[in-house]
C-alpha cells in the first residue's frame, strides 16, 4: 500500500482524528493523488497503521497558502524548515482519517 509520511510530533493527531490537512513542499509537491487512500507513517519509515483518504488537493505557491486559511505562523515555520522561498510550489492535502 502507498505510504505518507508525517513529522513524529503529528502521530497523536493522527491516532485521535483530529488532524486533516497537510502541506507538501520541495520534493513530496505533485506526489500524493486525490481519491488515493494511502498508511501513515513517520519520515523515519515507522508505519503508525492509520489510513488516510485523499479529498482534494490545491496546487500552489507557499505564499499563497494564506488564502486557503493557513496560518501565517505555520508558512513561517515551513520557509525556515525547509530554506525555501513564498515563490515554491505547494501542495495543500486535505484528508479523511478511515
Amino acid at each position: 500500500m502507498r505510504t505518507i509520511p508525517f513529522p513524529f510530533r503529528y502521530k497523536k493527531a493522527l491516532l485521535n482524528k483530529t488532524k486533516n490537512t497537510t502541506i507538501r513542499v520541495s520534493k513530496e509537491v505533485g506526489k500524493y493523488k486525490k481519491g488515493r487512500i494511502y498508511v501513515t507513517e513517520s519520515y523515519a519509515g515507522r508505519n503508525w497503521g492509520v489510513k488516510i483518504k485523499i479529498n482534494d488537493v490545491v496546487s500552489t505557491k507557499l505564499g499563497d497558502l494564506k488564502d486557503f486559511g493557513i496560518p501565517k505562523q505555520s508558512i513561517n515555520a515551513i520557509l525556515k524548515q525547509k530554506g525555501i522561498s513564498l515563490k515554491s510550489k505547494a501542495d495543500l492535502i486535505r484528508f479523511e482519517i478511515i
